[in-house]
């Protein structure tokens, strides 16, 4: 009977708790209903004299419940979305496109096709198609039937049963996945678009509700009959019509994966775009796709070139990520109304944080100036040009605060004005893994010398092909074929920068040197090499002599190469081992060094070009004078220490990066 009490207090409890939760949730949720029929309210009267058709939308749903919630979600986050007024205007763009297409053919390659592409959009440089919000234009009937696709993919499709009905309204739900997308059927256009092997997931229990297995497939597909060429840069204005668009053969990460939203959720597949403004370490930002998969976990991958569950980007470092939303951020929308100036990426307020979601983060609290009189900042990183936006703050009380943020990076603080001036509120720091920040500041007063070897970091792609060096001999000999030669150096040190070999004074005159690579897989490739007599400050040249020919994908990887003073330029030889490149000078010569540089980015000093070192100081970069390179370093003496640095090469190239100067070398962010 104790039990029995025990056991009936107990239950009696937890239902008293379920009650007052319950009570307490719609309590919430009547608040909540409160401010979305503001918010639905605010869209009925921004849509004018489209505002019949939505109230039809609204009025077909009433009685079913969810339906009608589903409506007024779409509604209520009309306003923002933006479709082109006259798609007419844009039909000879997208003919030009598609009568290009045809005449290249499947069979040109796809990067003669991109240069057709870039002249071709010189034609419609000044094509600029009217825009209208789709609240003002958008009609009952196609709300209703989206409406009701979405609900049948939800409910009775395989891949997205699982989605609570918040996921479902902004994985699904949505009549498009893009702004400018057009007002069309795109479901059943693209529920035909390479489907190969969905259905037969049905006939195995493992799979048949697995959204996961579904994306691969469907992705694999798309990989199979797109054939990607990923381009860094957006090389012409976007083309929205499908049966143009997805016969172009390359395009930006954001082109593939906006794209790949709408080819999933035409197959009821929950997908949605990702993106990074801006790398931590590098150039450019960069997007990507996530599934919602049937386990809960939100799993990246690069909608037609790489599947989930595939490596994605690993180790790269992100100061933010977002996800492109249906939805309306309030925080956005709060921006875009109070700022005269907000930069561009945060102009569409259909964004939400995710951030934390990919890597451990940590919070920035920063005070600001009295003077200050702003009501906003930005966080800041360095695009290799300039300092770009990756979050935004509302200032309180003299303070700034940034949530889920990435570490491992230097940032700044800044505002803009009304003209989108950038004004500097910090020193440029350094937020760390364990959550401290380092102001990162020149010492005028206390000079040091810098001794700089290259002007950008090494990435993985430059470290797996400047190896191709390792073991490589430098010989001199008086015989041809070197059947009798004394070695000078063997390459020990991978680094991707210049090197100088300091020729012995007792090693005598010979005739003929080289560059000799013994080792499997490095198909002697070198970019560079330079020869100087004793006393001589120019190299000197003779007879380039070696291995003919090149390897086959490379016609232009001749052993001239190494002696026309390029760096980007390099000799790719026809065998992978025992390949060699070097001078016949027609005499025997004593050198005093040689002077040599891998196969890499171009990016290390280059001999010849004239470079420039800036440091940051309170309000901007500050030149610390030009220097011709006249060796494979540049040093700098005199300088302001612990500072941020930047080394500018004015002769050529744009990769550049922000560094540190510690313990005698350079340290990148």
């Amino acid at each position: 009977m104790d039990n029995f009490k025990e056991v009936f207090e107990r239950d009696y409890m937890k239902i008293n708790k379920f009650l007052y939760g319950a009570v307490f949730f719609m309590g919430l949720l009547t608040a909540c209903d409160n401010d979305r029929d503001i918010l639905l309210e605010e869209a009925l009267e921004k849509a004018g004299n489209n505002r019949t058709e939505l109230e039809q939308v609204l009025a077909h749903y009433a009685g079913d419940s969810i339906k009608l919630e589903a409506a007024k979600f779409l509604i209520r986050n009309l306003p923002g979305h933006y479709s082109y007024a006259d798609t007419s205007e844009l039909i000879p763009y997208y003919d030009a496109v598609d009568s290009l297409l045809v005449v290249m053919g499947d069979s040109t390659d796809k990067w003669v096709v991109r240069d057709s592409l870039v002249s071709l959009n010189r034609k419609f440089a000044d094509l600029h198609a009217r825009r209208v919000q789709d609240v003002k234009i958008v009609t009952a009937s196609f709300l209703m039937q989206n409406i009701d696709s979405a609900f049948v993919q939800w409910r009775d499709g395989p891949w997205a049963r699982h989605l609570d009905f918040e996921q479902f309204c902004e994985y699904l739900l949505p009549y498009k996945a893009e702004e400018l997308q057009p007002i069309d059927d795109w479901r059943t256009r693209l529920r035909r678009f390479h489907p190969d092997h969905l259905d037969e997931l049905a006939y195995c229990d493992l799979y048949r509700n697995s959204a996961l297995q579904a994306a691969i497939t469907l992705n694999s597909n798309l990989w199979y009959y797109m054939h990607p060429g990923i381009t860094e840069e957006n090389i012409m204005k976007p083309v929205y019509r499908w049966h143009t668009r997805l016969r172009i053969p390359v395009g930006t990460c954001s082109e593939y994966t906006s794209a790949a939203v709408s080819i999933f959720r035409s197959q009821g597949i929950p997908v949605a775009m990702d993106f990074t403004p801006q790398w931590a370490f590098r150039s450019l930002g960069h997007s990507w796709n996530v599934l919602l998969a049937e386990d809960g976990k939100r799993i990246p991958f690069s909608g037609v070139t790489s599947n989930p569950g595939q490596p994605h980007k690993l180790g790269e470092r992100m100061p933010k990520v977002f996800r492109r939303t249906y939805s309306m951020n309030p925080e956005l929308k709060l921006l875009l109304q109070r700022e005269k100036y907000v930069p561009e990426v945060f102009r569409e307020p259909f964004l939400k944080d995710v951030t934390e979601e990919y890597m451990q983060c940590g919070n920035i609290c920063l005070e600001v100036s009295k003077e200050f009189n702003r009501r906003y900042a930005y966080l800041m990183v360095f695009n290799d040009r300039e300092w770009v936006p990756v979050d935004f703050a509302q200032v309180s009380n003299r303070q700034v605060f940034f949530d889920k943020v990435g570490m491992n990076t230097v940032y700044l603080v800044a505002c803009y004005d009304g003209e989108g001036i950038l004004l500097p509120l910090s020193a440029p720091f350094l937020f760390s893994y364990g959550g401290q920040l380092r102001p990162i500041v020149a010492d005028t007063l206390h000079k040091t010398n810098l001794v700089l070897y290259r002007k950008y970091p090494v990435l993985p792609h430059v470290q797996e092909i400047i190896m191709r060096i390792d073991s490589g001999e430098f010989q001199a000999s008086c015989d041809v074929n070197f059947k009798k030669h004394v070695l000078i150096h063997r390459v020990t040190d991978c680094s991707a920068t210049g090197k100088e070999i300091m020729v012995p004074d007792t090693l005598g005159r010979y005739r003929y040197w080289r560059y000799f690579q013994p080792k499997s897989g490095s198909y002697c490739n070198i970019a560079d090499i330079r020869f100087y007599e004793r006393g001589a400050n120019r190299p000197i040249f003779g007879k380039i002599i070696g291995t003919d020919g090149h390897w086959d994908g490379n016609p232009d990887g001749t052993k001239e190469k190494v002696f026309d003073g390029d760096l980007l330029t390099f000799f790719d030889a026809p065998l992978s081992f025992g390949a060699w490149v070097g001078m016949d000078f027609g005499r025997p010569v004593e050198l005093e060094r040689i002077i040599y540089t891998g196969r890499g980015d171009g990016n290390s000093i280059d001999i010849g070009d004239i470079y420039e070192l800036f440091y940051w100081d309170s309000q901007g970069w500050v030149s610390l004078g030009r220097k011709n390179a006249t060796n494979i370093r540049l040093t700098y003496r005199n300088v302001p220490g612990g500072g941020l640095y930047l080394l500018r090469d004015l002769t050529k190239g744009k990769n550049e990066r922000i560094f540190t100067y510690e313990n005698g070398r350079q340290v990148w962010w």
